[in-house]
């Protein structure tokens, strides 16, 4: 029985490693950074708008869809790195979500929000480069 224990932990110590920051950025990750990125230009492109344009609505929909699929997505292994990743999602999405109720009213996003989900990204990339760089 001792020796099956040993076996069994041996074997563990065999398994794969920890997920660095590497293999997150290496195994799908890339994907959600990018259409976030592409995200934040679309809110601020339809940020303050107060014409009835129909293209509005569908865009910020499209967000929001984006920051689902980030969030379902594996979280980063660095705990800052993920931090900041979550803010980010979540500026992102109540921006989003604002600019979809304010479609009603003849509007898009609010800039400030745009600008805050901006500047979680910037620091989710500064801090995120950071953890690449180690590992």
């Amino acid at each position: 029985m001792t020796g099956t224990a040993l076996l069994l932990t041996a074997l563990a110590g065999c398994s794969k490693d920890k997920e660095t920051m590497a293999g997150w950025a290496k195994n799908g990750s890339e994907k959600h950074v990018k259409a976030i990125a592409t995200d934040l230009k679309t809110l601020g492109e339809v940020s303050n708008q107060s014409t009835g344009d129909p293209t509005i609505a569908p865009r910020c929909t499209q967000v929001l869809d984006d920051v689902k699929a980030a969030k379902a997505f594996r979280d980063p292994p660095d705990k800052i790195v993920n931090t900041s990743w979550q803010e980010t999602l979540n500026h992102v999405q109540t921006a989003a979500s604002h600019c979809l109720r304010n479609v009603k009213i003849g509007g898009g996003s609010s800039l400030v929000e745009a600008m805050d989900a901006q500047s979680s990204f910037r620091d989710f990339l500064s801090a995120f480069e950071l953890a690449l760089n180690k590992s």
